[in-house]
């Protein structure tokens, strides 16, 4: 093993060569000898893709693929699942690298090539790799998951880890797994301190090792999941604690906030959040919860307004309240998201939250415009193209409705699904708007043939069916 890594060395420093004379090909084959050598090189992993991105680049090429790249990449991609069953990872690692030799900027394949790495145990490999996806994707929930596991675990940097596991939470706010890692993470960084510090007192100080001994327990009680509002008080206390040791950090004042804001203490967590931002001004992730907070609470009010009003009826200046806050919420969230979609222009995710948003506030096609950039992220082009024909509905362009409902359903495998029934419903409601009774009759019938009880296909179907006698 120490002959080959240095072989490999010796490969990497013959690429450096090669590189400063700008022969880029050379350069190439020699960081894939040497990483055939020493797969756990890690650095020289990450300059090898950007000198093939760059080899790309210059002879005008897409260095993220393409369908020609794709079609020529099926045999490697056969043999890379094959290796990968028969858990030879080694050699999968080679051969993902052949595949990303014509295309260094494929994030399905990046991630592919930080799995294998990590399970020949090349965690720093890995961690490169992820984080070139993040590079071409900031977006990318699944590698920060990766690096938040990784950093959490085998490469022991909780404070790393826990800024990995909040960009989880930043883009899957109710992301379970992401919420207990920052808990754990927290307070075993607090424990581990703490515990530095005794082996630093000695034993001159034994008073002081009981009483660290005594935080160490306070603090691995944090590490259990709040689940009541006495729950939350009670880390409330702890957090407090923790941000009067360590007063300049951003992200104790937003854990704290969180929580103040999970009890509806609004003010406060404002002023936590607040106080993120003021001790740490690129803290972006306070921002991002100053907007939450101020969505959540105004819908809040709302909903109280609304169950005050609820089993009786409301007086004409409950309703006018209730439609001023309901406007003002819209207004608010207009604007929020707006925001938010400027400040993470690769994050489709809220594109398409920002469209509807839109669409509530009766700006249609601004919506159609927020929907069709969300189309281009895989998982949510059904979702996109259902709000798309919906809006050319409201409009009342039914062809071109039909034309998004129907490119919609070919995505949908499951044919008994809610998805699928949704949409196949709101298809026939587009041929029956724009006259195309027959074809109308025919999308009613499929969705009886599943689900006779979907909405008022029955109904519906009796009435056509009724029309077309009278018709012939």
């Amino acid at each position: 093993m120490a002959g080959d890594k240095e072989m490999a060395r010796k490969q990497f420093e013959k690429a450096e060569l090669a590189l400063k004379k700008q022969n880029l090909e050379y350069a190439i084959e020699l960081y894939l000898q040497g990483l055939t050598l020493d797969p756990k090189a890690a650095e020289e992993r990450r300059k090898l893709h950007q000198v093939e991105t760059l080899a790309i680049q210059e002879k005008g090429g897409n260095p993220q693929g393409g369908f020609a790249v794709k079609m020529k990449g099926l045999g490697l991609e056969a043999n890379i699942k094959k290796l990968h069953m028969q858990k030879r990872h080694e050699e999968e690692i080679i051969e993902l690298e052949k595949s990303l030799r014509h295309q260094p900027q494929n994030v399905n394949t990046l991630m592919a090539l930080g799995a294998a790495l990590e399970i020949i145990e090349a965690w720093q490999g890995a961690v490169v790799t992820y984080e070139e996806v993040l590079h071409l994707d900031s977006t990318h929930v699944e590698a920060y998951r990766k690096l938040g596991k990784i950093y959490g675990g085998q490469l022991d940097d909780p404070e790393k880890a826990i800024n990995y596991w909040e960009k989880v939470k930043q883009y899957k706010p109710d992301d379970k797994e992401a919420g207990k890692a920052i808990r754990d993470l927290s307070a075993a960084t607090m424990v581990k301190k703490a515990e530095e510090r005794k082996a630093q007192a000695g034993d001159e100080s034994f008073r002081s090792m009981l009483k660290d001994q005594a935080q160490s327990e306070d603090l691995q009680k944090q590490q259990q999941i709040s689940r009541t509002d006495e729950d939350r008080l009670r880390m409330i206390k702890f957090k407090y604690e923790e941000v009067k040791k360590d007063p300049k950090n951003s992200r104790l004042y937003r854990e704290l906030g969180t929580l103040l804001q999970e009890l509806k203490m609004w003010d406060k967590a404002e002023t936590c959040f607040k106080k993120a931002l003021e001790v740490n001004p690129q803290d972006l992730f306070a921002a991002e919860k100053l907007g939450q907070l101020k969505e959540s609470h105004l819908d809040s009010e709302i909903a109280e307004l609304k169950a005050k009003a609820n089993g009786s009826t409301p007086s004409p200046e409950v309703k006018e309240l209730i439609k001023k806050k309901e406007a003002e919420i819209l207004q608010f969230k207009v604007e929020e998201y707006d925001r938010r979609v400027k400040a993470h222009p690769t994050d489709y995710t809220l594109k398409l939250q920002y469209g509807r948003v839109l669409r509530l506030a009766g700006k249609i096609d601004d919506a159609i415009g927020q929907f069709q950039k969300a189309v281009k992220d895989p998982k949510l082009k059904v979702q996109s193209k259902k709000e798309i024909g919906e809006c050319f509905t409201t409009k009342r362009l039914y062809d071109m409705a039909k034309v998004q409902f129907a490119e919609a359903l070919e995505e949908v495998a499951d044919k008994e699904s809610h998805t699928f029934k949704e949409l196949k419903y709101n298809l026939a409601r587009a041929c029956e708007e724009n006259g195309n009774i027959d074809e109308a009759l025919k999308h009613y019938q499929e969705i009886m043939a599943i689900d006779i009880s979907y909405q008022d296909v029955s109904s519906r179907v009796s009435k056509l069916r009724q029309e077309g006698k009278s018709r012939y």
